[in-house]
């Protein structure tokens, strides 16, 4: 069996480390970034078969941006978008969601991430590209 690829950009190293420690011991094959620019030469170097990306990096909307350039070559890509900053805006990122044309993406999860709790969206996204 082929191990599914998964393309994890995020600007903060810790998150990388422990995403990356944690999704490679659950038979995942993890591609990781620290910006928009490497993420997306990343991800159409290995076409993953989904993407966990930072809402900001270098620029505040870099995430939003990186997701809209995935979605318009791929759409069926699964996208899992973490935010820092539903709490400080108050932006409710998955009611916005509801238009695929402003923000493309199947899940948002709020830092800190629980762990356990995004391999299961994980499994459960990835689950519906084989049915």
């Amino acid at each position: 069996m082929n191990k599914k690829k998964i393309l994890l950009v995020d600007d903060d190293l810790d998150i990388i480390s422990a995403f990356e420690a944690i999704l490679s011991n659950k038979g995942y094959d993890v591609i990781t970034a620290y910006n928009k620019k490497d993420g997306l030469e990343k991800f159409n170097a290995r076409l993953p078969d989904l993407a966990i990306l930072d809402v900001m990096m270098d620029d505040e909307h870099d995430g939003f941006e990186m997701s809209r350039e995935i979605k318009k070559t791929h759409p069926d890509l699964p996208i899992i978008m973490l935010t820092g900053i539903s709490e400080i805006t108050g932006v409710n990122f998955r009611a916005a969601s509801a238009d695929p044309d402003w923000l493309p993406a199947d899940e948002f999860l709020d830092k800190p991430v629980n762990p356990e709790e995004l391999v299961v969206i994980i499994e459960e996204l990835l689950s519906k590209d084989t049915l």
